[in-house]
């Protein structure tokens, strides 16, 4: 399977965002750009309006003036309107690109994703940071628009007295002597702000996935002050992230009266003096005007790119983690058994295998190396799996856990088949009421994570979308821990008839899946002990104490 392409720099990211949108962004920033020079014209036509029309006392020139500066304003908010809306799809389409990139990325990735990208990371990574990076494309469009805007009136200013020009830089050089050493250390905590959000948020994650545990052990009290602690330097830090940014904010609203204060005295000296005329002076007035959003929207789109960088850097940096599986195998059409040489699972081909044991995380740790998210010396067939085409691997075999996400799409789109499929599905797996739940409608949205969805819930729409895909062999870890005993054993008896003649394994605890089992696997530590019908494993007393403590659990 080709990875897809990947970037290891936040430039690099953000430059092949836009580079993929090329001509949007071309056509964008021409608009944006004619715009603001369309639109810093019309000052300076006032002068015109005022000298050759009013104090000339001349209509026609008036009247032309006028015409001229209404097609200008005409043509200004065509050109805005539309660079606004190539640069927005182009936004748009970027963020899309960013979240499929990153799926693809976790996909291809699998297990090596673990100890480097939180479940906190996970969470913010599609929303907050793709949202504020691929902002960087709008935003340049912005730019240009207030760069075209400031070199007009630049030019403009200077043909009606070279020192309204001078004036005018001078102050904006000293706004970037000033704000670039603001703009760094905002980068700086933004980065570290950012990273702490990432863990708090992991932090809250494990402490609900956790919380039945927590609460039983008593240690819902220890992780809730371990919370507050780390919100509390959340919040300091976020207080360091305010220092820059009020500074920043600040200059953005000082320097621009500044600008005008500056302008307006020059002018109106050298009006006195005779340098300039009437109408001179009100475009240079007007100029002033709209300078102070243009420096101030110069500072505020600094603030947005080093936001986007910060979260760019985050985005470059998942899409950089290597795979721990190696995709270098070329076999396919592989028949036969699958077997795990580490635990001696061997899965049988066209039955439902119950793997039952007191530990759980051996017994899927066995599941992950069959499905190939660990590498191992485990076989199929007569060859070793690693020789496999890993696109072959996950085409046929599907590994079933309660780590599998469900994403922000509707009910439709999560199952991917067609409707009755679906419904089959849902049927199979219990999942009925997550159907009526959304208004009996295949196009309802599951929220991000299933967040509409309570526990059970989520367990069981993922188990109706493992039965939906028919994959030619399910391995399902715990597929109805959450669950009540009367669902789970219904689930039992629909999932053996939706798979007969499927290859099955399903690892659980419970005893209520031996009864449709084919053949019942027994693991201690995770090693297979036994296997064989239920019926005949309970002759070892052991295997009937475990059998028993589980019906009783």
């Amino acid at each position: 399977m080709p990875s897809p392409p990947r970037a290891t720099t936040p430039l690099r990211l953000l430059t092949g965002l836009a580079g993929r949108h090329w001509r949007r962004v071309l056509l964008g920033s021409i608009c944006f750009a004619c715009a603001g020079a369309t639109a810093m014209s019309q000052l300076w036509m006032i002068g015109k309006v005022i000298d050759d029309g009013l104090i000339a006392r001349d209509g026609e020139a008036f009247a032309r003036w006028i015409g001229i500066i209404a097609c200008t304003a005409i043509v200004q908010g065509f050109l805005w309107s539309r660079g606004f809306r190539l640069f927005g799809t182009a936004d748009a389409r970027a963020q899309r690109s960013i979240v499929r990139r990153l799926t693809d990325r976790l996909n291809l990735a699998g297990t090596g994703i673990r100890g480097r990208v939180s479940a906190g990371e996970l969470v913010n990574l599609p929303s907050e940071d793709s949202r504020r990076a691929t902002r960087a494309i709008a935003e340049t469009g912005f730019l240009l628009n207030n760069t075209a805007m400031f070199t007009t009136g630049v030019v403009l200013v200077w043909t009606i007295h070279p020192l309204l020009g001078v004036v005018i830089v001078a102050g904006s050089l000293l706004t970037a002597l000033l704000a670039g050493p603001l703009l760094g250390r905002l980068q700086q905590r933004q980065s570290d702000y950012r990273a702490h959000i990432g863990h708090l948020t992991a932090d809250a994650a494990d402490i609900v996935g956790g919380l039945r545990v927590l609460r039983g052990i008593g240690g819902d009290v220890l992780f809730a002050e371990r919370y507050r602690a780390r919100s509390d330097a959340l919040r300091d830090m976020g207080y360091q992230v305010a220092n820059p940014s009020s500074w920043i904010h600040a200059l953005r609203h000082s320097m621009p009266i500044l600008f005008v204060a500056a302008i307006t005295w020059t002018g109106a000296i050298l009006a006195v003096r005779g340098d300039i005329t009437i109408g001179g002076l009100a475009s240079a007035s007007s100029f002033a005007t709209i300078f102070i959003a243009v420096s101030g929207n110069f500072l505020s789109s600094a603030n947005f790119f080093v936001a986007a960088w910060v979260g760019a850097k985050r985005i470059a940096r998942v899409l950089s983690v290597e795979s721990d599986i190696a995709d270098e195998g070329a076999a396919t059409g592989a028949t036969g058994t699958l077997r795990d040489g580490v635990s001696g699972l061997t899965v049988q081909v066209g039955a439902l295998t119950v793997v039952v044991t007191a530990e759980t995380a051996p017994a899927q740790e066995a599941c992950e190396r069959l499905a190939r998210y660990r590498e191992s010396d485990a076989r199929w067939g007569d060859l070793p799996l690693a020789d496999f085409a890993l696109a072959e691997v996950r085409e046929r075999i599907m590994l079933l856990t309660d780590e599998d996400y469900l994403f922000a799409e509707s009910l439709r789109s999560t199952l991917r088949v067609d409707p009755d499929a679906a419904l089959a599905a849902v049927e199979a797996a219990c999942a009925a009421d997550v159907y009526t739940g959304l208004g009996s409608d295949l196009d309802a949205q599951v929220a991000e994570g299933g967040r509409n969805l309570s526990g059970g819930q989520r367990q069981r729409l993922r188990l109706a979308r493992a039965l939906a895909a028919e994959p030619e062999t399910l391995l399902a870890v715990e597929p109805t821990s959450a669950v009540d005993s009367h669902t789970e054993s219904l689930i039992a008896e629909r999932v053996a008839a939706t798979r007969a003649e499927a290859t099955t394994v399903v690892v659980t605890a419970s005893p209520l899946w031996l009864a449709h089992a084919d053949r019942v696997v027994w693991m201690v530590d995770g090693k297979v002990h036994a296997e064989g019908a239920h019926s005949d494993l309970l002759a070892d007393p052991d295997y009937r104490r475990l059998a028993s403590h589980l019906e009783t659990a």
